[in-house]
């Protein structure tokens, strides 16, 4: 299989970040949901409250990275034609919530990261690196970047639903093995 995207398909490069992505993204929502309803002084699942923050926010940088090494990798090879069995409105809706979703993809993690900063929470990559503050103390920034960091995560679900919506559907009631093409190709056991 060819590492960028080609004319009949889609390339391991593109199908192993967009699942990349879709992992970070459901452990941020799951963390998310733990470390806002977690007590402060206990733990949870064997960890503090801080500790789920921290995760949270590193996990958030590596989301940012990867949302931009898949536009870049986009940029980088061509898109295989649209499905044979997809309408020309499903194609027009897919196309308007791929962008929504990129858009998130980018806009929550730089919220939040511009949230921590300018609210002096800061950073520790992965409890081991402090990454410095380039913004330093603004409540007013902070809280507005907290306000599009809260409305890109509500946001981000509707495009979602709506393409796990058209995928689960093609392949559960149209039956046409659209989800296969995001998924990785089987290997020819007889070379």
């Amino acid at each position: 299989m060819a590492l960028l995207n080609g004319q009949n398909r889609y390339g391991a490069l593109t199908k192993l970040l967009h699942w990349a992505i879709v992992v970070l993204f459901a452990f941020q929502y799951a963390g998310a949901a733990i470390m806002l309803r977690a007590d402060p002084a206990g733990t949870t699942f064997g960890l503090g409250q801080s500790a789920y923050y921290n995760w949270h926010k590193s996990l958030g940088l590596a989301a940012l990275a990867l949302a931009i090494a898949r536009l870049l990798n986009r940029r980088a090879g061509e898109l295989p034609p649209w499905a044979p069995t997809l309408s020309l409105l499903e194609q027009k809706l897919i196309h308007r919530s791929e962008t929504l979703l990129y858009a998130a993809m980018l806009v929550m993690p730089m919220s939040g990261f511009v949230f921590c900063m300018a609210g002096g929470y800061g950073v520790t990559l992965f409890g081991v690196v402090e990454l410095p503050n380039p913004i330093g103390p603004w409540p007013m920034l902070a809280s507005t970047a907290h306000g599009i960091h809260i409305a890109a995560a509500f946001a981000l679900l509707l495009p979602l639903g709506l393409h796990l919506g058209l995928v689960f559907g093609h392949h559960v009631l149209i039956k046409d093995g659209l989800i296969r093409r995001m998924l990785p190709a089987k290997r020819d056991r007889n070379p």
